[in-house]
């Protein structure tokens, strides 16, 4: 009886811990800049909830057009920094920024995609302060897409178009999601009590994020998704269940064979042909 208790006691900690580390990951150092690729740029800082965000700017001169680049959980704004130079070529400004708790910024708690939506909140103000009357196209990795299209369906006006790789639909399945795709369906049984836990440690009940119900509102901006058919963490399910939730211009572009995040990584000539012709058929 007492081995058993002790054992018991062990996995509580254990979820606990894991619960813990979860919601604090692991800070990701950056390793590519726009610079690096040939763009002009400089470091900024923004507020979010009184933390100071950090960030790259990349300025086309004269433009009017703003991308910001969304990046995924335990990755920082390295993840998307050529795309924001493909887009620089095509004349838009580009802004690059580390979530919450990510990074360089400031923060020690991830909100998972829910407390980074005001984190895209403040960028769009950013880049509404660097290019004012700016037209904006959001452009989210996995947690990044999720901040973005909740932030959108909260104010349909926020921004003008997004692009959504990998978005998660519900927050309970992609914190499922995410032990599956570290360790398959046997860390997933493992696992299972960290998501209460998550609830527990956060203060944000997972089983009540759904970006799909947040898409609803969104009737004019035009989105763009792109998922893997492969995807163990954000399940393709989810991806078609948030496209069927809008009304309004929308694409979903499948990766055949592919898993989460992997269509920009391994087929990336047609993900940037995709990206091009989306931006391109805005006519900003």
């Amino acid at each position: 009886m007492l081995v058993l208790g002790v054992l018991c006691g062990c996995y509580l900690l254990l979820v606990l811990a894991i619960g813990w580390f979860s919601l604090h990951p692991y800070r990701i150092p950056e390793w590519i800049t726009p610079g690096v690729l040939g763009a002009p740029h400089e470091k900024v800082a923004f507020l979010s909830d009184q933390s100071e965000l950090r960030g790259t700017w990349v300025p086309a001169e004269g433009s009017k057009k703003v991308a910001i680049f969304a990046h995924g959980y335990m990755m920082n704004r390295s993840e998307l920094t050529p795309e924001a130079f493909l887009l620089w070529k095509e004349g838009y400004s580009a802004l690059l920024f580390d979530f919450r708790a990510h990074g360089k910024s400031k923060g020690k708690l991830s909100g998972l995609g829910v407390h980074e939506v005001r984190d895209i909140e403040a960028a769009v103000a950013f880049a509404r302060s660097k290019v004012p009357d700016a037209k904006i196209v959001v452009i989210g990795s996995s947690m990044g897409s999720a901040a973005a299209a909740m932030a959108l369906g909260m104010n349909p006006v926020l921004f003008d178009a997004l692009v959504l790789d990998s978005c998660y639909g519900r927050l309970d399945s992609a914190i499922l999601g995410w032990w599956r795709f570290v360790g398959g369906k046997l860390l997933v049984s493992l696992l299972a009590p960290a998501t209460p836990v998550t609830w527990l440690l956060s203060g944000i009940n997972p089983y009540k994020v759904d970006v799909s119900e947040h898409l609803k509102s969104v009737k004019e901006a035009p989105v763009l998704f792109m998922h893997g058919k492969s995807d163990s963490l954000a399940e393709p399910a989810e991806a078609q269940r948030n496209y069927d939730a809008l009304t309004g211009p929308k694409k979903i572009v499948w990766f055949e064979g592919l898993g989460h995040s992997e269509g920009r990584l391994e087929e990336p000539e047609k993900y940037h042909d995709e990206l091009l012709r989306f931006i391109r058929d805005l006519n900003w």
